[in-house]
């Protein structure tokens, strides 16, 4: 095969298996495709950055996105790259950038490190990588973490926001696992069993309440990270959830009446059964 020839078929495999400083599952050259400082910007803009943040990149590089957000937001950084010659550049332009203390650079697989820390994830990563790390950002990253795709998002998790800037960024907010059964306990039971039962499909929820008597469909359901909200109406009254999950419990404050100022009191449930 002509050396040109060659070189491009490997290329082109390469780019099939990883980009952004990931290594192929076979021995051949890998794209490295760096996001631009613009292109950086965005995805730590769009993911609303603050100092209290804990910023992981995946496919680091030369550690841009990790520094921008150290040096422009404030935030703590990690960045992750299987290339440990891009490690050390990233570790120097830290170094360079006067944000060390706030960044780390670790040479891995993405798959073997413990995610739970960041806040914010953000990735440029082709499709089939992307869809590879669904289930385990899913898995370990805590409710209302915020992940930012640039180009190449999940398939069937829709972003909760997207925008087109140059180029294409999707805002991700993990959710809290709500589907199941939860016993409510709120003024409006009045002693009766109250069941919300729960379906959910990533941020996207819906169901009602079992009563006696009949069914209370949950109107305007809405889960955003870990706050969750929606509306019964009984007896011609709107009750308004608005609560937060944590693991096994709700807890919030149901607001219930006619006119702007409406009888406000605390609710709280418990998860009686896991739904899928």
């Amino acid at each position: 095969m002509h050396r040109r020839t060659c070189w491009l078929a490997l290329f082109l495999l390469g780019a099939l298996q990883a980009v952004h400083g990931f290594a192929a599952v076979l021995d051949v050259p890998t794209p490295y495709i760096p996001s631009t400082p613009g292109n950086a910007d965005e995805m730590l803009r769009l993911a609303g950055v603050t100092p209290t943040d804990v910023v992981y990149d995946l496919g680091s590089g030369d550690g841009r996105i990790v520094i921008a957000a150290a040096r422009d937001y404030g935030a703590r950084g990690v960045g992750l790259d299987i290339d440990a010659a891009l490690v050390r550049e990233s570790t120097e332009n830290a170094r360079k950038a006067g944000v060390s203390e706030r960044t780390a650079f670790r040479a891995s697989d993405i798959f073997a490190v413990d995610l739970r820390e960041a806040t914010v994830v953000t990735m440029y990563l082709l499709s089939g990588l992307v869809a590879k790390l669904e289930p385990k950002l899913l898995a370990e990253l805590r409710p209302g973490t915020r992940i930012v795709a640039h180009d190449y998002g999940f398939a069937k998790w829709q972003p909760d926001r997207k925008q087109q800037i140059s180029k294409t960024y999707m805002l991700y907010v993990v959710p809290a696992r709500v589907a199941g059964g939860w016993q409510i306990d709120a003024p409006l039971t009045r002693g009766r069993d109250f069941l919300l039962d729960l379906q959910q499909q990533y941020q996207q929820v819906r169901g009602g309440v079992r009563v006696q008597g009949g069914f209370l469909p949950a109107f305007e359901a809405q889960l955003d990270g870990g706050k969750i909200s929606f509306v019964l109406v009984e007896n011609d009254v709107s009750y308004r959830f608005e609560g937060t999950v944590s693991g096994d419990a709700m807890e919030g404050v149901v607001r219930y009446g006619y006119g702007p100022k409406l009888n406000e009191q605390a609710w709280r449930a418990r998860r009686v059964a896991v739904g899928r």
